[in-house]
C-alpha cells in the first residue's frame, strides 16, 4: 500500500518546486509542471507495492527483476536505470537490510521506500538543499541526475554508518564487561556475542553488495547519467566510505573472536580448577579406603582402633595435599 507521494524538483522556470503529499492519480499533471524531478513513494513493502507504480509510471525496468539482486542490484536498459540500495535497520536486536529502490530516466528520479526507511532518512526535509545546489543550466540534465541520485545514495551510507556505529557500541560493552568486576556469565556473553557476530555478517553482506552495485553505476556508462569524471568522482567517495564502514565491521570481528578466546580461557581455567579439586576429593577417599580394608583382615584389629584412626585421618589429610600439589603441578 502507497502511504505517501512527494514531488520536488526544479520547475520549468527554473525554481525549486514542491508536492509534500499527493495522490498517485495526479502524478501525470504535475510531473509536466517539472523540467527535472524526484518522486518519492513511501509504501508499507517495497516488493509488493513497487509493481504497482512502475505499472502507474509506465516504467519499462520491472521492479522484480531489480529487487531480485542479493541485497543490492543493478539494472540499466539505456533510458532507465534501476538500482536496489539496502538500507540497514537493527530491530529488535537483530539487523535487518531494507531495500530502497530507485529508477533513474531522462529527467526524473524515483526512489520507492518503506516507513521504517523514511524514518531513518526523512529525505524530504533534505531534498530541498540536495537541489537547490544542482546545476541549472539548460541541457545539464545528466549531471543534475548524476549527482543527486550520488547524494541519495552517499545518504543512505550514512544511515548504515549510524547502524554500524550502534553495533560498534554494543561490542565495546561485552569487551568491558570481559574485562570489569561485573558479574556476569559466559553464558550471557556468549548468547550477545554470538547475536552481534550474526548482525555484523548480515551488515557486511548487505554492504559488500552495495559497494558492488556502486561501483556498476560508477563505471557502468548509463545513458541517463553524466560521464564527467569529476561528477562520477561523488560515487567514488560514497564507494571510499563503504570500504570504511567494511574495514570497521572486520574490526569488530576480530574484536569478538579476541572475546571469545578470553571466554575459552576461563572456561579452560575453571575446568582444571575443578579436575583439581576431583582429584583431591578422590584421593582424600581412596587412600582411607583402601587402610580400611587392609585393617578389617588384621586379627584383633578392634584392640588397634585409636591408632586405626589416627592412620586413617593422617593419611587423608597427607594424600590429599599431596595429591592437591601433584594436580596443580600438572595441570598448572
Amino acid at each position: 500500500m502507497i502511504k505517501n507521494i512527494r514531488i520536488s524538483g526544479i520547475g520549468m522556470d527554473g525554481t525549486l518546486k514542491r508536492y509534500p503529499n499527493i495522490k498517485i492519480e495526479l502524478i501525470d499533471s504535475k510531473l509536466k509542471e517539472f523540467n527535472m524531478s524526484w518522486l518519492e513513494f513511501i509504501v508499507d513493502d517495497v516488493s509488493s507495492d513497487a509493481e504497482e507504480i512502475t505499472l502507474k509510471l509506465n516504467l519499462q525496468l520491472d521492479s522484480n527483476s531489480v529487487l531480485n539482486g542479493y541485497y543490492s542490484n543493478y539494472e540499466d536498459i539505456g533510458t532507465l536505470l534501476g538500482v536496489t540500495i539496502p538500507l540497514i535497520q537493527i530491530k529488535g536486536g537483530h539487523v535487518s537490510p531494507s531495500p530502497v529502490l530507485i529508477y533513474v530516466s531522462e529527467n526524473s528520479i524515483i526512489s520507492i521506500h518503506d516507513e521504517g526507511s523514511e524514518r531513518m532518512m526523512n529525505l524530504s526535509s533534505s531534498s530541498e538543499g540536495f537541489l537547490k545546489n544542482l546545476p541549472n543550466k539548460e541541457g545539464d540534465l545528466p549531471e543534475r541526475l548524476s549527482i543527486l541520485l550520488a547524494r541519495i545514495i552517499d545518504e543512505i551510507s550514512e544511515r548504515n554508518y549510524d547502524t554500524l556505529r550502534v553495533l560498534v557500541e554494543r561490542a565495546q560493552s561485552i569487551e568491558l564487561e570481559l574485562g570489569g568486576e561485573k558479574s556476569v556469565t559466559a553464558k550471557d556473553i556468549s548468547l550477545e556475542m554470538s547475536k552481534i557476530k550474526r548482525a555484523i555478517l548480515t551488515f557486511l553482506s548487505a554492504i559488500w553488495a552495495t559497494h558492488t552495485t556502486i561501483h556498476s553505476l560508477r563505471h557502468g556508462d548509463a545513458d541517463v547519467l553524466t560521464d564527467r569524471p569529476e561528477l562520477l568522482s561523488r560515487f567514488d567517495i560514497v564507494l571510499d566510505d563503504i570500504n570504511r564502514q567494511i574495514q570497521l565491521a572486520e574490526q569488530i570481528l576480530e574484536l569478538l573472536s579476541t572475546g571469545v578466546n578470553v571466554i575459552q580461557t576461563q572456561l579452560t581455567n575453571r575446568m582444571s580448577t575443578i579436575i583439581v579439586w576431583l582429584t583431591v576429593i578422590g584421593t582424600a577417599v581412596l587412600v582411607p579406603n583402601t587402610l580400611a580394608t587392609i585393617f578389617a583382615i588384621v586379627p584383633n584389629s578392634h584392640l588397634f582402633l585409636r591408632e586405626m584412626l589416627v592412620a586413617i585421618v593422617l593419611s587423608t589429610v597427607l594424600g590429599s595435599v599431596l595429591s592437591y600439589f601433584a594436580a596443580k603441578r600438572i595441570i598448572g
